[in-house]
């Protein structure tokens, strides 16, 4: 059984989500919320989204923070913390993720693309590829269901294949990531790679030069 509220607090709205086991009725439950205030918030109105446990629910965001705007809300921030607490705790800046707002669009999965660089305490989170027209600083951070591209230096947090897609790849100019994820398959580089692509093999995270590909076991 999942446990969700919606508070008014210093920031704002805050929808909080503490446990859920299936995702649908986490949908389920949060209509039903709306449903009980209707007429208190107006369309277009900014919420945020505070999970207990963001991690573990990774691959779920994207889709949360489409259902959301489907809602006609805009998701300004997803914190983290506990549902007890009347204010949000304090955070580290890789913790404060202010979502780039995805564009409407009907279209399966379509390509975000950012024409700037992605600073500290900024995220971009996307159900479908992302290409970055620029560069993604230390404490930034991509969320993206599939591929992600940077076109400049990639020194923050990079998230692909959200959903469990084994397939998403990473390509930077500049490869000198906190931490890559694709998949449930995590990361460290301790070096900075020129013109580098990160994917997965025989269930391990590998960084390798563009030139140097080797997507082996069937992968193309």
């Amino acid at each position: 059984m999942g446990s969700i509220d919606l508070r008014m607090t210093k920031r704002g709205v805050v929808l909080f989500i503490e446990n859920y086991e299936d995702l649908s009725q986490l949908f389920a439950d949060i209509t039903n919320k709306f449903s009980q205030l209707e007429g208190f918030f107006a369309p277009g109105d900014k919420l945020s989204i505070m999970m207990k446990d963001k991690e573990k629910y990774s691959k779920d965001i994207t889709d949360i923070v489409s259902f959301i705007e489907e809602k006609g809300f805009k998701v300004g921030e997803i914190l983290v913390g506990e549902m007890n607490k009347k204010t949000p705790n304090k955070m580290s800046v890789k913790q404060k993720l202010n979502v780039v707002e995805s564009e409407a669009s009907k279209r399966l999965n379509p390509t975000k693309v950012i024409k700037k660089t992605v600073r500290s305490g900024q995220a971009v989170v996307h159900d479908g590829d992302v290409i970055v027209m620029g560069n993604l600083n230390s404490g930034g951070e991509i969320i993206s269901a599939g591929n992600v591209v940077i076109l400049g230096e990639a020194r923050g947090v990079i998230r692909a294949g959200v959903k469990g897609e084994e397939s998403s790849v990473i390509y930077a100019i500049l490869m000198n990531p906190e931490l890559v994820q694709i998949a449930n398959h995590v990361a460290h580089l301790s070096e900075t790679l020129k013109n580098a692509v990160v994917h997965v093999r025989n269930g391990k995270v590998v960084f390798e030069g563009y030139n140097e590909l080797n997507f082996a076991n069937g992968r193309g």
